[in-house]
């Protein structure tokens, strides 16, 4: 079987600099891979060239099949992949709803002229909307459910986390991109998210997602196979066990021989 994303030959140069260096990775329907590697490796690069922020210098990016290289970002958003940011992208002052809603603009018109021209359909598209958001917001927190316009900046950062993968997720994708899900959270939250997110997999199976972590637990729990970059290469591809005896990985991620 195809696997739903395919990248080979990866290539991102910023001038002298080389942030993905020939890089194959495939990524099977409903699989979870968690990438991880020092700071500056290219992780987040990949996540930018997958989503059409970056073009890529060389190389090919297929998904189901589709070749998704110089693509913009609203094409590959409608292919079906979505991400999250490490850095809180949301809207503070605006509506839980408003910001989980932009994750559905490529989808449904909401803009003035179809309020104005096409009301019933805006009326009905509108509902729809709001169930939706409202049925998943709930799986995360029914509290967010039932708070769906009250500022999100009035949120906890772990519900604030929850709105943001929601976001990514009401457009209905089969490639899920999580940049650092953990980061500005406790222990316990980043606990509590993980169970989130492994309950919704297992509602969602042919969701795949592709996971930027540095909490090794977090790697651990919710991964089914790991890669690791460094400058820019792969270095190591394999369970998280084998993950944590590879040698050059110890050299690269955790500082050498433990």
């Amino acid at each position: 079987m195809s696997p739903l994303l395919a990248c080979s030959g990866l290539t991102m140069r910023f001038g002298g600099l080389t942030a993905l260096d020939s890089l194959d990775i495939a990524v099977g329907t409903g699989e979870t891979v968690g990438l991880v590697g020092p700071n500056g490796s290219g992780k987040t690069t990949f996540f930018n060239v997958l989503t059409g922020l970056y073009r890529p210098s060389e190389g090919a990016v297929r998904f189901e099949a589709s070749d998704l290289f110089g693509r913009s970002p609203q094409e590959i958003s409608r292919a079906g992949v979505a991400r999250t940011f490490q850095r809180s992208r949301l809207m503070l002052d605006q509506t839980v709803f408003d910001n989980i809603a932009l994750g559905a603009l490529g989808r449904v018109d909401l803009g003035l002229l179809p309020a104005l021209v096409f009301r019933s359909r805006f009326r009905r598209d509108l509902s729809a909307l709001v169930e939706k958001a409202t049925a998943l917001t709930r799986r995360f927190n029914p509290h967010i459910a039932a708070s769906l316009f009250k500022p999100a900046g009035s949120f906890t950062m772990i519900d604030r986390r929850r709105i943001e993968i929601c976001r990514a997720l009401i457009g209905g994708p089969r490639l899920l991109l999580l940049d650092e899900p953990s980061a500005g959270m406790t222990h316990e939250e980043t606990r509590h998210l993980m169970d989130d997110l492994l309950a919704f997999r297992e509602e969602m199976p042919d969701l795949a997602i592709v996971l930027v972590e540095h909490e090794m637990d977090v790697i651990r729990r919710i991964s089914d196979r790991c890669v690791v970059l460094n400058f820019g290469r792969k270095i190591f591809e394999g369970a998280f066990d084998a993950l944590l005896a590879d040698p050059d990985v110890q050299t690269a991620y955790l500082g050498g021989s433990q």
